[in-house]
């Protein structure tokens, strides 16, 4: 090249012709190499894209002069309808071979940047390689330390968990235990304050009770000897068996009454009919009556055999003693 391109996509649209002058066609395209452009897809006369080498081509303000005749570049390979978007080793060296027998000007140089850039293809493939299983290589060697690290971490926390569950259970255990012991002492204590009361309450209750059965004792015993004032809950009791005499007394008044004022006969005649109205009542008043009667006959008996002399009440003493 006798121009240096600071950019080679520039070239596009420049118009190539051969060594003799001839027009081949415009540039459409440029194939770049490690640094330089190398390949120019030129669209021919007959609609098809060829590709020549810039190597050793002269390139102007708007045109490029390649060392190879029409002829020759119209038989060149890799005739496409369409332009390839990347040119691959395999085409590239097709290529070189055929302008490399195509003309002299091509071999020494164009062999030379294909050997060139196959070499260095394979090293960078090499290196690429080497690159990849030393990266492989790390990568695993790193994984394995971290499985391991994670590995003995993972053991660590399970004996520190179950060395902490261990310790756990104990503290529950003692915890419980001293719960237990803790409800059976107070539970005892309990059971001793509750018994201690109903006890007391008992004694206390039984000692009340004492004191009560002996003052009325005493109001019973003041109250036969004529004084009523020293029997104030007796005498309540005395008053309405009383009234109840008083009212006895008077239905006998008045039965007496009626006995006298209508005889015998008047008095059947309302119990026949009371007897018919209410039989039920009749009977229990008749049952009751006959009690009575039995018992006052029993007790008229008894007090003309004991009418000579009647034997004095026992006085009891006054001294007031506490109930055991």
């Amino acid at each position: 090249m006798t121009m240096t391109m600071t950019d080679p996509m520039a070239l596009v649209g420049f118009v190539a012709f051969d060594s003799d002058g001839v027009e081949l066609g415009e540039v459409e395209g440029v194939y770049m190499g490690a640094e330089e452009p190398e390949w120019a897809a030129l669209l021919l006369p007959s609609g098809l894209f060829a590709l020549v080498p810039l190597i050793e081509a002269e390139i102007y303000e708007d045109s490029i002069e390649v060392p190879f005749t029409a002829g020759e570049v119209a038989s060149s390979p890799l005739q496409q309808a369409d332009l390839l978007e990347d040119l691959t080793e395999d085409q590239e060296e097709q290529l070189s071979a055929y302008y490399s027998t195509a003309s002299g000007t091509m071999p020494a140089a164009t062999s030379e940047v294909a050997s060139t850039a196959k070499e260095q293809s394979r090293q960078v493939a090499s290196t690429a390689a080497d690159h990849s299983q030393e990266v492989a290589s790390t990568a695993k060697e790193e994984g394995q330390r971290v499985a391991s690290t994670a590995k003995e971490q993972g053991q660590q926390v399970l004996r520190s968990t179950a060395d902490q569950a261990g310790e756990v259970v104990v503290a529950a255990k003692a915890q419980a235990a001293e719960v237990a012991d803790q409800a059976s002492v107070q539970a005892r204590n309990l059971l001793e304050e509750t018994r201690s009361r109903i006890e007391e309450q008992s004694a206390t209750g039984a000692q009340r009770l004492g004191q009560q059965l002996q003052e009325l004792g005493e109001e019973a015993l003041a109250l036969s000897e004529g004084r009523p004032d020293e029997a104030p809950n007796v005498q309540g009791y005395v008053k309405r068996a009383a009234n109840t005499l008083l009212d006895c007394a008077d239905r006998a008044y008045g039965v007496s009454d009626d006995i006298q004022t209508r005889g015998i006969g008047g008095m059947l005649s309302d119990v026949q009919t009371f007897a018919r109205r209410r039989p039920g009542v009749f009977l229990l008043g008749a049952a009751g009556l006959g009690l009575v009667a039995g018992r006052a006959v029993k007790a008229s008996k008894d007090e003309g055999d004991g009418a000579e002399e009647a034997p004095a009440l026992a006085r009891r003493p006054t001294t007031t003693r506490g109930v055991r």
